[in-house]
């Protein structure tokens, strides 16, 4: 059916059905904050009467009748309140047509729900670099980054919304939107983190409301709350004496999680129990000698960045998870460690431990924990559905090889 006719219909409806409330949407000529029915039928007549050829004075363009029509079907001819994750509350009146996304966790969730490409008219720096996961924005204006902002790319991509952190980098942020909102008081500047496990489903529900996709955010709700639930069951059934001990280290050697710090609570999401659990410092340099001394029974080492850049989606170099394990369990005095004794030391690509795709991380922290409780998980197969069913990529790109290391035979 082509707009015209979708059109007639909704006009029929709209002389039919009650009036609705709402407030300072497009359409709202008498100034009353409702778009009522009558004032929608009169813009869709307005519309068809000018693409009849007559008289176009005053007649809505094509982009202005669709947000009429939006708003009034879609809305119930209401406007939408929306708080985002630093707790602000935004108005929307009608909905968004170009945002610019500033945080990669953000941009990935949006494609999980399904959210088109074309109304990203601009991207943060790193987006661009990362061609194998996000191919469809490898030509998208880049704005710099959170820490050096291109504000006259910002401002001449002309969007409706931006999206930039709410607990990270906050200064930055916040001086981000200070200056945006000052230069054009109509952009609404969202505070969204989409990397935080306790707050992750929260904010997929909130880009499902500001995008209409409410559906599509109840389904990847829906997955992460499956293998949450996995976890919770099968560690509420283990003796909270057969947590392992675990040491954590990040991609700078010797650099750990201590409280407060994502790692530390994935670590424990997992059922594991971070050594350095009574760390005054989020991310402390330990010495080698702490880590002797506390005995872990696992080692788990993240790579993917700083000096330890490889495998992942970009597939280079994964031989060197081998090096790096090795490197590990040479180190003076780690043979007697309980974790290399045993062989439960492991190597992590940060990119399935940080960010939207923690959920895959969980999965195989929780098999390397819990080898007895977790013996049919499969975190490769949840990998490749997360990729084909949520992110519309090969699933092959999971290749475990790429990922973890040791690889489960």
């Amino acid at each position: 059916m082509n707009l015209r006719g979708l059109l007639i219909i909704i006009l029929l409806a709209a002389i039919s059905f009650a009036p609705v409330a709402g407030a300072g949407m497009p359409g709202d000529e008498n100034g009353d904050s409702v778009l009522s029915r009558e004032e929608v039928a009169e813009h869709i007549l307005r519309y068809l009467a000018c693409d009849a050829g007559e008289d176009c004075i005053d007649a809505p363009d094509e982009n202005e009748i669709l947000d009429i029509v939006h708003i009034y079907s879609a809305w119930d001819g209401r406007s939408k309140e929306i708080v985002d994750s630093a707790g602000k509350t935004h108005t929307l009146v009608r909905p968004f047509h170009s945002v610019v996304v500033m945080n990669g966790e953000t941009l990935e969730t949006m494609r999980s729900l399904g959210v088109a490409p074309s109304v990203v008219v601009a991207v943060d720096k790193y987006t661009p670099q990362k061609p194998e996961f996000f191919p469809e924005y490898a030509g998208t204006p880049s704005v710099g980054s959170i820490w050096a902002p291109d504000y006259e790319r910002i401002l001449a991509a002309r969007p409706d919304a931006v999206f930039l952190y709410a607990t990270v980098s906050t200064k930055e942020c916040d001086e981000i939107e200070k200056r945006i909102t000052t230069a054009n008081p109509e952009i609404t500047v969202f505070r969204i983190d989409c990397y935080h496990p306790e707050t992750y489903l929260n904010d997929v529900k909130t880009l499902g409301e500001i995008f209409d996709r409410q559906e599509e955010s109840e389904r990847l709700s829906g997955f992460y709350s499956s293998i949450l639930e996995t976890l919770d069951d099968a560690l509420s059934t283990a003796d909270p004496g057969s947590r392992s001990d675990v040491y954590f280290e990040t991609w700078t050697d010797y650099k750990t999680a201590g409280p407060g710090s994502g790692y530390h609570d994935k670590v424990g999401l997992a059922g594991g129990k971070n050594i350095f659990s009574d760390s005054a410092a989020e991310y402390p340099e330990i010495d080698p000698e702490a880590v002797i001394e506390r005995q872990p029974d696992v080692v788990v080492k993240l790579v993917g960045t700083g000096k330890y850049t490889f495998g992942g989606y970009t597939g280079i170099n994964a031989t060197e998870f081998a090096a790096v394990k090795q490197s590990l369990v040479s180190r003076p005095g780690w043979g007697y460690l309980p974790a290399v004794e045993d062989d439960r030391v492991y190597v992590l690509h940060t990119a399935i431990l940080g960010g939207p795709q923690y959920i895959i991380g969980e999965a195989y922290l929780a098999k390397w924990f819990h080898p007895d409780l977790f013996r049919d998980f499969d975190p490769n197969g949840l990998h490749r559905t997360y990729l084909s069913e949520f992110q519309g990529l090969d699933p092959g790109m999971a290749d475990p090889s790429l990922f973890v290391y040791p690889v489960e035979p």
